[in-house]
């Protein structure tokens, strides 16, 4: 039931990542078996693959970005 200006959101509504000015999207290519054990373990987390290739590529950064830092560090 609506009431005043509220209304149902309809799938109209939704902005996806794909349509999202803030996203872009990454892709590449990784052996068959690894593709498949990740596709399995995001269904069993029930995360998107999205989601977790965000994660994955954020932890990544950070430790490259803390072996850089420690290497210059070590560097002084």
């Amino acid at each position: 039931m609506n009431s005043g200006n509220l209304r149902e959101p309809h799938s109209d509504d939704l902005v996806t990542k794909r349509d999202d000015p803030n996203y872009a999207q990454v892709s590449g290519y990784v052996p068959k078996e690894l593709a498949l054990r990740f596709k399995v373990l995001c269904t069993s987390e029930e995360m998107s693959q999205s989601e977790a290739l965000e994660e994955a590529i954020a932890l990544w950064m950070q430790k490259k970005e803390d072996s850089k830092r420690t290497s210059s560090n070590n560097d002084r």
